[in-house]
């Protein structure tokens, strides 16, 4: 059984290590975080982050922020990042997942989807047919992409928003919880409401 090390020791690491326990693929040596030490949830506090351990076979970051995602990895591309996905989640064959990347239970994702790298698809999520999303996105609980919506990097879409067919959502975007979305969405707005409105 291959080794694997989280990094980020908050409520969403918890997530993650229940989801690698029920996977039975990797043996969890333990977890790095900057501010605690000890254990978190049952497992080992290694050292800080900047410390990482090469030796391990694999690592997946367990932390929601997207740009703490994106600076750890920018400064760890040597490292074997894994793809995790709950097998409660409904994955189309087609559907391509990028390194890093994280399907929490109950998530729906249809035919040719494509997922970028370190995103999190997190519980209960529709992804419907041919969207993409790119690299360091979040897609919150219960949230719904209709088909062909195309999501920048780095964006956070609000638990239960809904995102309608075939618009586009910029890089840096910050979809709040319950909005809906009816038109496109250049980058680094913020959208809330329904209708979705920027604030």
């Amino acid at each position: 059984m291959e080794t694997i090390a989280l990094i980020g020791a908050g409520g969403h690491c918890k997530v993650v290590i229940d989801l690698i326990k029920l996977l039975g693929n990797y043996r969890i040596v333990g977890i790095y975080d900057d501010e605690k030490t000890g254990e978190y949830y049952g497992y080992k506090i290694l050292d800080k982050i900047s410390k990482l351990d090469s030796n391990i076979q694999n690592f997946i970051i367990s932390i929601g922020d997207n740009y703490t995602r994106k600076c750890i990895v920018g400064k760890n591309q040597e490292l074997n990042w894994c793809t995790l996905m709950h097998p409660s989640a409904i994955i189309s064959e087609n559907v391509q997942i990028g390194k890093g990347s994280i399907v929490c239970a109950g998530s729906i994702i249809q035919t040719d989807v494509k997922i970028g790298e370190h995103c999190i698809i997190n519980t209960g999520c529709c992804i419907d047919h041919e969207c993409v999303i790119d690299n360091y996105t979040s897609i919150c609980p219960k949230a719904t992409l209709c088909g062909n919506v195309i999501v920048g990097s780095s964006c956070f879409i609000g638990a239960n928003s809904t995102i309608i067919e075939n618009l586009k959502i910029g890089n840096k975007c910050i979809i709040g919880a319950g909005s809906a979305i009816i038109k496109n969405v250049r980058e680094n707005c913020k959208i809330v409401g329904n209708p979705g409105r920027m604030i």
